[in-house]
């Protein structure tokens, strides 16, 4: 559910903010990797991108980016509260820009201990 919601929050921020040069649309790319013991997933629009000096501040509770850039609104809690229920997972987010244009989000989790299969543990009680 929290993982649900962090993804939402993602989506509604590149939906808002991260519209496609000279378009209405917001163009996103989600992707996904395993390996060793974490799960990153990448979240990232084709938008403008966010001025560098700003990126620091964007999970602070109420801060919006540069306002005058867009016509949309909200509270500014979006990315604070992926960033909270993210930490809560154990996990951290990291969001730069993308080289290619547009504001990526990464996420790192911790992937959940692997079940043990039912006959390695019946082989350990004989």
């Amino acid at each position: 559910v929290e993982l649900s919601r962090v993804l939402g929050n993602l989506l509604e921020n590149a939906r808002r903010y991260g519209k496609s040069e000279g378009s209405d649309v917001a163009r996103v790319r989600i992707a996904a990797t395993a390996r060793d013991q974490w799960v990153v997933l990448r979240v990232r629009d084709h938008g403008r991108g966010v001025p560098p000096e700003l990126l620091p501040n964007l999970t602070r509770p109420f801060f919006r980016g540069d306002s005058a850039r867009t016509s949309a609104t909200g509270a500014g809690l979006g990315l604070s509260i992926v960033v909270k229920m993210v930490q809560n997972m154990g996990g951290t987010l990291d969001l730069t820009n993308s080289p290619s244009g547009g504001l990526m989000a990464v996420i790192r989790l911790q992937q959940p201990d692997q079940p043990k299969p039912a006959n390695a543990l019946l082989k350990k009680r004989r």
